[in-house]
Order: C-alpha cells, then sequence, then structure tokens
C-alpha cells in the first residue's frame, strides 16, 4: 500500500505512517518499509473524516519509518525496531 505521508517526530523517536482508512490495519500488526525494517503499530493517529474525502489514518510506530510503501508482515523479517 502507498502511503500518502510519513511524519516523524525525532524528539520522542515515533512515525506516523498515513494511510487510507484503517480497515485494513490493526494494533499490534507489523509493517515494514522500504529497508525492510519491521515496525509494530501500536497506536492509530486519526487525521480527517470528512465527507468529500475517504478517512486517512496515521499508524503509529517507534522509530523512523522510511519510504512511502507499507507492508503488511505475517512474521516479523529483517531487523526488527520495537520498543
Amino acid at each position: 500500500m502507498k502511503a500518502i505521508d510519513v511524519f516523524y517526530l525525532e524528539n520522542k523517536d515515533i512515525s506516523s505512517v498515513v494511510v487510507p482508512g484503517v480497515s485494513k490495519f490493526k494494533i499490534g500488526d507489523k509493517i515494514a518499509d522500504k529497508n525492510g525494517t519491521v515496525y509494530e503499530v501500536y497506536s492509530f493517529e486519526h487525521i480527517c473524516r470528512c465527507r468529500s474525502f475517504k478517512e486517512i489514518t496515521g499508524l503509529v510506530v517507534h522509530g523512523k519509518f522510511e519510504g512511502d510503501i507499507v507492508n503488511l508482515v505475517d512474521e516479523p523479517k529483517g531487523v526488527t525496531n520495537e520498543n
């Protein structure tokens, strides 16, 4: 899935990966960035719910998410970045 945007808060070392909707994801899911680094979704950030826009949601993860492609993974692969 292509991310709409990615925000990184350096002082808290968290990223919000903005994706269309949230029905595909749940707390505890593992997602991977372009480098194959695996992150656990630990929170959702509600972004917008307007009649003229589809709902978009931020998947909040620990660490710096790289790139704009979000891959949902069944099993952690590669380097994990969980706190």
